[in-house]
């Protein structure tokens, strides 16, 4: 699970694209949010291959989003 709070918000979309780009078919990111975050995943779905999404916490204190890289 990746808490995104961690990581600096000027560079935290290009961080979360970098690492779900270098995921193989199959394998998984969690992040945790303290939003929906739906331009990220906008984002993702401009990468190259398929991506699903699972909204796992729905808020309100945070958000749980687990993105599974489907194919290259």
């Amino acid at each position: 699970m990746l808490d995104v709070h961690a990581i600096p918000h000027f560079v935290r979309h290009a961080a979360i694209l970098g690492a779900l780009a270098s995921l193989n078919p199959g394998f998984a990111l969690t992040i945790k949010a303290g939003h929906l975050p739906a331009p990220l995943l906008a984002q993702v779905e401009q990468l190259p291959g398929s991506f699903a999404y699972e909204v796992l916490v729905n808020g309100p204190e945070f958000w749980l989003v687990k993105i599974t890289r489907e194919s290259l």
